[in-house]
C-alpha cells in the first residue's frame, strides 16, 4: 500500500477489525494533511466494491472489478454513491445538528447497490455540541454492514464518549525525506533548502496541506517574500500590494505567524535559529529591534490571535483584522 495512505501496521490491524465486525466505527487522527482522509476514501471504495467470501475481507486482494464494482467506484469518487454519507466542513464553519439528523435517516435505510453503507465525517471537531450528542446516539444504533470513518486533526477535542465507541488509529507525521519523495513522484517538485525550511515552518512537511495551496514550483517562497516585503517596506508600490491580494487568507495567517515567531525568537536568543531563511534574516536585521518595539509586537500579536479566534466563531472579516494588525505593528 502506498505510504501516503497509512503504515503497513495500520493496514493489517484494520483488516482484522473489518473481518471481526459486521459494523464498526474508526477515528483516524493525527496532523492535518498526512493521508487520513485519503486512506478513509481508499478503504470505503474497496468495501463498497467487495463481497465477503467466507465472511472474510482482505483489503489488497480484491478481484478485478466487474461492471457493478466499477459502477460503485465511479459513484464513490464522483460523490454520488447512494450508500455513502459524507459530512465535511465548509469554509471552517461548524457542522450543524441538522446534518447529523440527515445521517440518522441514512442509517435507517438499507444499502442500494452495495452490500455495505459508509459514513465519513471530516473533521469530527467541526461538529457542534448538539451534533456530537446526536452522532453519539447514531453510533449506538448503527445497523449491520455499516462502517463509519471519523477524521480528527486533534483527538483531544473529540469527546471521550465518542472515543470510547470507536477504534482509534494515529497517523504519524511525514518526515522531510518522505515529503520530498511524495512530492517528487506525484507533482515532479524539487525543493531548495530555503523552500524546505519554509515548508517545515508553515506546513510541518504535511503533503496535503502544502498541495492545498501550491501546485507548481517556487510559488511558496515567492508569495512569502512578496507578502513580508509588503508590510516591512515603507511606501510599498501598488504593484507589490496587488501581488498579495490573491494570496489565500489562511496562508496569510501562516505567513504572519511564522515571521512574528522568528522576530521574537531572534530578539530573545540574540541569534537566528536554523529555521530562519536568509530573506528573513536580512529583513529582521534592518528592523532595529529594541525592547519597546518587541513589546509592542508581542502585545499586538496576542490581541490579533484573540480577535482571530472570535472572528472564526462570529464569521467576521479576517482580512480587515490582518490589515489592522500589520498597520499597528508598523514595521
Amino acid at each position: 500500500m502506498n505510504e501516503i495512505f497509512c503504515s503497513k501496521k495500520i493496514k493489517i490491524s484494520i483488516e482484522k477489525i473489518l473481518n471481526q465486525h459486521n459494523t464498526c466505527a474508526f477515528i483516524f487522527h493525527g496532523q492535518e494533511g498526512v493521508g487520513k482522509r485519503s486512506f478513509a476514501n481508499y478503504l470505503s471504495n474497496k468495501i463498497l466494491q467487495s463481497k465477503k467470501e467466507n465472511n472474510y475481507f482482505k483489503i489488497e486482494t480484491f478481484l478485478k472489478l466487474n461492471q457493478l464494482q466499477k459502477k460503485n467506484e465511479n459513484l464513490f469518487f464522483n460523490s454520488t454513491h447512494p450508500d455513502v454519507f459524507i459530512l465535511e466542513e465548509q469554509n471552517n464553519r461548524s457542522i450543524k445538528i441538522d446534518k447529523v439528523r440527515e445521517l440518522k435517516k441514512f442509517l435507517g435505510q438499507t444499502p442500494s447497490i452495495s452490500e455495505y453503507k459508509i459514513i465519513i465525517i471530516d473533521t469530527i471537531e467541526q461538529l457542534t455540541i448538539n451534533a456530537n450528542n446526536s452522532l453519539l446516539k447514531s453510533l449506538e444504533e448503527t445497523n449491520h454492514n455499516t462502517y463509519v470513518f471519523l477524521i480528527s486533526h486533534n483527538l483531544e477535542n473529540v469527546i471521550k464518549t465518542i472515543q470510547s465507541r470507536v477504534f482509534k488509529f494515529y497517523f504519524n507525521p511525514i518526515s522531510k525525506e518522505e515529503f520530498i519523495s511524495l512530492l517528487s513522484n506525484k507533482k515532479k517538485f524539487s525543493f531548495s533548502n530555503e523552500e524546505l525550511i519554509l515548508v517545515n515552518n508553515l506546513f510541518n512537511f504535511s503533503p496535503g496541506k502544502f498541495i492545498q495551496f501550491y501546485t507548481k514550483e517556487n510559488s511558496l517562497i515567492n508569495d512569502y517574500v512578496q507578502f513580508i516585503e509588503n508590510f516591512t517596506t515603507k511606501n510599498s508600490s501598488p504593484e507589490r500590494k496587488s501581488c498579495i491580494i490573491n494570496i489565500d487568507l489562511n496562508l496569510k495567517i501562516l505567513f504572519i505567524n511564522n515571521f512574528i515567531k522568528n522576530i521574537l525568537s531572534y530578539f530573545v536568543d540574540k541569534k537566528f535559529s536554523s529555521l530562519t531563511i536568509n530573506f528573513e534574516k536580512e529583513i529582521i536585521k534592518n528592523l532595529n529591534l529594541n525592547s519597546v518595539l518587541v513589546d509592542k509586537i508581542y502585545n499586538e500579536y496576542n490581541l490579533f490571535q484573540s480577535l482571530l479566534r472570535d472572528a472564526l466563531v462570529y464569521n467576521s472579516n479576517i482580512d480587515d483584522l490582518i490589515e489592522i494588525f500589520l498597520k499597528k505593528i508598523d514595521l
